[in-house]
């Protein structure tokens, strides 16, 4: 019979369980209530839980320079095979973030945990697993494709067969396979990217931290970034997403952060931050061309804040109660105008963005 002293890996909460070599029991938190599977080995417990994982867990987090914060105390987890995004402005405080969970700089206070180890106390151990972009991505220009992954892999303790495969296979992945052996001083901006991106994949990591990784991309090649993502979702890879771009962060990530100035601002998944954004839009189609004077008419209504044209369609903008968009139609037929098609819409993510950035300014 062995005995263990294991933890939690949702609250932390240390619980002692006793089974033979190879036993596999089920345990149940008596915190948290969180199940998990336990198999006993010989020297060492094997945790693999049933329910929610924690990959990454970030508690009270603090960075400063020279007397300034660049993060103020943030406290985030990314549960296992979860993409998460993190949002906001230039000087948010986003790359420092990924600069501490990767052991490019220490913490002023706080700890930052993978897999249950402190990056900052037991790096080599914590970032074994990782793959990582982060800010401009080092490319050497007089190298090749092969012959840059060849050096990473040997970092990685790859023998010279993995490392000939693997290469082939990443350079597959980001559309690279073409310019396996050509010098990447004539790259573009977007295919040093994705270079970038097959080296942070070459030793098939279970957690990938990317710092903007769609930067300098077209649209083809960011939907190709974006398909590659949940393809390593789907495989149970945890991925740590910086981004500018917040409709991409919409279509390719499960939950976001919002952060400024150091702080969480807001978070939440992508369902429960759209059901926050209110219906604003009314979209009106009108069977024959406005007049100046029926413009002018429109706008004056007490209901409607603003009135544009764009892309062939009138936009009205309003308070977004039913009862407004109802007075609103009302109005438009009583004045003789014939309303093709009338339709209200909610704002997009980047009003929502906008808005908290502008009004929240706290932490959620």
């Amino acid at each position: 019979m062995i005995s263990k002293v294991v933890k939690c890996p949702k609250c932390k909460t240390h619980i002692t369980i006793q089974g033979n070599p190879g036993e596999t029991t089920i345990i149940s938190c008596p915190n948290c209530n969180i199940k998990g599977k336990f198999t006993f080995q010989k020297e060492k417990v094997k945790i693999e839980t049933i329910s929610e994982h924690n990959i990454i867990e970030v508690e009270n987090l603090t960075k400063m320079f020279n007397g300034f914060k660049a993060l103020d105390n943030i406290s985030f987890n990314v549960k296992k095979g979860e993409i998460l995004g993190f949002v906001g402005p230039n000087g948010a405080g986003k790359t420092t973030t990924i600069k501490l969970l990767t052991n490019l700089l220490t913490p002023t206070s706080g700890h930052s945990y993978i897999n249950d180890i402190e990056v900052n106390k037991n790096p080599t151990k914590a970032l074994l697993s990782v793959g990582s972009l982060i800010e401009v991505p080092g490319i050497y220009d007089y190298l090749t494709p092969h012959e840059m992954l060849t050096y990473f892999g040997k970092i990685h303790r790859m023998n010279k067969n993995e490392i000939n495969q693997k290469i082939k296979e990443v350079l597959k992945i980001v559309k690279l396979s073409d310019w396996e052996h050509k010098k990447t001083g004539s790259f573009s901006t977007g295919m040093q990217r994705r270079l970038a991106i097959a080296k942070a994949i070459l030793h098939s990591p279970d957690v990938l931290i990317l710092d903007e990784p769609v930067i300098g991309l077209d649209p083809k090649g960011i939907k190709d970034i974006r398909d590659m993502l949940k393809q390593f979702k789907s495989k149970g890879v945890t991925i740590f997403l910086s981004s500018h771009l917040l409709n991409e962060v919409r279509e390719t990530c499960d939950r976001i952060i919002f952060l400024d100035g150091g702080k969480i601002v807001t978070q939440g998944t992508i369902e429960e931050i759209m059901s926050r954004i209110k219906i604003d839009t009314i979209e009106v189609e009108f069977l024959n061309q406005l007049t100046e004077v029926d413009i002018e008419k429109i706008k004056s209504m007490p209901a409607i804040n603003s009135f544009e044209k764009e892309n062939g369609l009138f936009k009205i903008k309003f308070d977004g109660k039913p009862e407004t968009s109802n007075k609103i139609l009302t109005k438009l037929t009583e004045q003789g105008l014939k309303v093709v098609s009338f339709s209200t819409k909610k704002a997009d993510l980047e009003s929502f963005y906008v808005s908290i950035m502008n009004d929240e300014k706290g932490v959620m």
